[in-house]
């Protein structure tokens, strides 16, 4: 089956899109990492209970999939 020329540029055009999501998911996970904005008490309350987990060994990473 051979694909026509409109249907490529289609898919060119959703792969953009999707590039321009990603540089956006990009930058909101940068400036969370980097620490522009104040963790909000459920963020701190995570990072706490990691810490304590990671520092007591009782650590698990459970695979995504």
């Amino acid at each position: 089956m051979a694909t026509l020329q409109p249907d490529l540029k289609d898919i060119v055009k959703e792969i953009k899109n999707l590039g321009n999501k990603i540089d956006k998911l990009e930058k909101i996970v940068e400036t969370r990492l980097v620490g522009d904005e104040i963790p909000d008490k459920y963020e701190k309350k995570a990072l706490s209970e990691f810490e304590r987990k990671r520092k007591t060994g009782k650590l698990e990473f459970l695979p995504l999939s």
